[in-house]
């Protein structure tokens, strides 16, 4: 066994996850780059004897085929590291081996021996940067990728990746800086003017960059990439038209299956915008590809039905299995209904949600088994079970939360017209006394933010400085339903706008989700962004407002508001994010509605 690494254990131990999923440039392999290495003189130089050269050269040849070609390779690689220990080129490819394999910290540990023994190759700084970059150490790629730049100022792959570094740090002003002085000395490379696309659009301005991958387009007409990030940006700013057809014109020359499964969900969300629903239904389905960037796996013995035949659940054993994140299975859930009118009586529904919501889902749909999911992380992949069921229990069919929309929500008039959720009447009128007791006033629960807040969801969520004209209503008492940490803009809002959003005592905001439901249906009214609050508030019929960065968002099936939550009421502004505007139009909503309750 080598001194150096035990890869019989790395190999068992699987694939590590890659903290952030990143779009860098790279011209060409990063094995290609050490397999030219050895065929010049540069295997000289690292003094490596005939029979290492060798075994890096056949290594070189596999890693990219497959993992047990990439774990063949790692065997040779580590053969040739020891028998040249401080071999540069050996510890680079053995290094490559490993990233490859998803072993990233032993793989980190590799690079940095090899720049120990050169730290002259520009390729080591950025194949380490590479692989900082998506272990988030985002201040270590960053510094790797400005030597890269410094050693090879002439790579287009040094700018562009270092843009994209300083993009995902928030670094917005740096990373137009770096692109635009790449521009100026080569404005022929579309890929200089796509990245400050890209920059933009993270920065919130879709309108402006969509100049910039016009320029890009302009320079290849057929760029893939560009088209595609064009269609996000006209989805941002509400215009799934024109996202549609650039999706389109994506697809026509996307350079990988993986970025087909990623350009046709994008199309159907765009169709979806659009109420098309058939063919947006149908392209739907693209995210349980296994190629989509974030599918789940399903550890479920059974064949999936897709929303194909009806007919075919008629007294079947059906699973029904939450797929993505907590607000989509409340979307989805009002589906239970039609899937238990299509299974009827001689047949079984079985539920499987998150963990926090079976309570409510029980009592929704009694005559359903309800369990909950588990995802557990198995070599860079999410894998899900189900539990709570019986052992040894075989289902005839199961179904993605989201899939049976594909044969129940065919039009608008398919959709459920009466809430989904139904809290018991107790708890609501429990939350309606707490709230009798604060200051007299509309109760107004109010969300604003993301538990998750980084340089890329940020631009989705108003500044809670913005809100002042709601906040400075009349005759509003306003109620915190913000769950994470929110004493701080709580505090702005007393020291700023003389203006106090009560936080009620004996509720967990984010776990107690049967109590949320609960408080969000007793307040008069919940204003906030799309998130699991206000879905559960809208699912069991409470006066839901919600606050959207951009119109026609995919869930509304073209209608202008949500045909799943009949009793919400939507808000947009013109083009993207226009806050200012919108938290406006619901200052004067909220008045109105003042002005109503006094006349009663």
């Amino acid at each position: 066994m080598s001194e150096l690494l035990d890869l019989e254990a790395e190999l068992a131990a699987g694939e590590e996850e890659a903290v952030r999923i990143i779009q860098g440039r790279r011209d060409e392999a990063a094995s290609t780059e050490v397999q030219r290495a050895l065929s010049s003189a540069k295997s000289k130089d690292d003094n490596l004897p005939p029979k290492a050269i060798g075994l890096l050269k056949r290594a070189m040849k596999i890693v990219d085929d497959d993992r047990a070609a990439a774990a063949k390779a790692a065997k040779l690689c580590l053969d040739a590291v020891d028998i040249a220990p401080e071999s540069s080129l050996a510890n680079h490819a053995l290094a490559i081996c490993l990233e490859r394999l998803g072993r990233l910290a032993k793989a980190l540990q590799f690079y940095e021996r090899a720049w120990q023994f050169n730290p002259h190759n520009s390729e080591i700084y950025l194949n380490l940067a590479m692989l900082a970059w998506k272990l988030d150490m985002l201040p270590a790629a960053e510094k790797f990728l400005r030597l890269f730049v410094q050693m090879a100022p002439n790579h287009p792959a040094g700018v562009i990746n270092l843009s994209g570094v300083l993009r995902d740090q928030g670094k917005f002003e740096d990373s137009i800086e770096i692109l635009r002085a790449a521009i100026y000395a080569n404005p022929e490379e579309k890929d200089f003017w796509n990245s400050l696309g890209t920059t933009l659009l993270e920065k919130g301005e879709p309108d402006q960059a969509l100049t910039f991958y016009a320029e890009a387009l302009r320079l290849q007409p057929d760029f893939a990439r560009a088209h595609h990030n064009t269609a996000f940006a006209y989805e941002l700013l509400g215009e799934p038209e024109k996202s549609a057809h650039h999706f389109r014109e994506a697809l026509k020359t996307a350079a990988s299956q993986k970025d087909v499964i990623i350009m046709s969900h994008g199309l159907a969300q765009s169709l979806l915008a659009l109420g098309e629903l058939e063919e947006g239904w149908e392209l739907y389905k693209s995210r349980l590809e296994p190629e989509y960037s974030q599918v789940t796996h399903f550890l479920i013995d059974a064949p999936r039905w897709d929303g194909d035949d009806v007919d075919a659940l008629r007294g079947k054993k059906v699973l029904w299995v939450g797929e993505q994140g907590l607000g989509d299975e409340i979307l989805f859930l009002q589906l239970g209904r039609d899937l238990i009118d299509a299974i009827g009586p001689d047949g079984q529904l079985y539920i499987a949600v998150e963990k926090r919501l079976m309570s409510m889902v029980q009592a929704t749909y009694p005559e359903a088994i309800v369990g909950s999911h588990r995802t557990i992380k198995r070599e860079g992949k999410d894998l899900r079970g189900v539990t709570g069921f019986e052992d040894g229990l075989k289902f005839d069919f199961w179904t993605p939360f989201g899939q049976p929309a594909r044969a129940f929500r065919t039009s608008l008039d398919s959709f459920a017209k009466t809430p989904t959720l139904h809290p018991p009447q107790a708890d609501v009128d429990h939350w309606r006394e707490k709230l009798a007791e604060l200051p007299e006033g509309l109760k107004v629960g109010i969300l604003w933010k993301s538990l998750k807040m980084d340089a890329k969801r940020s631009k989705h969520f108003s500044a809670f400085e913005l809100w002042k004209p709601v906040l400075k209503t009349p005759g509003v008492t306003f109620v915190n339903l913000q769950y994470g940490d929110a004493e701080e803009d709580i505090a702005f809002a007393r020291s700023k706008f003389g203006v106090d959003v009560h936080t009620l005592d004996g509720i967990d905001l984010k776990n107690d989700l049967d109590q949320v439901t609960a408080l969000a249906k007793a307040c008069d009214i919940v204003i906030g962004p799309t998130n699991a609050t206000t879905s559960l508030g809208a699912a069991a019929g409470g006066n839901i407002w919600y606050i959207h960065p951009h119109g026609r968002i995919w869930s509304h099936m073209g209608a202008g508001r949500s045909p799943w939550f009949p009793t919400a009421r939507s808000f947009f502004g013109k083009g993207y994010a226009d806050w200012i505007a919108i938290l406006k139009q619901v200052a004067r909503a909220l008045a109105e509605e003042v002005e109503a309750a006094r006349a009663a």
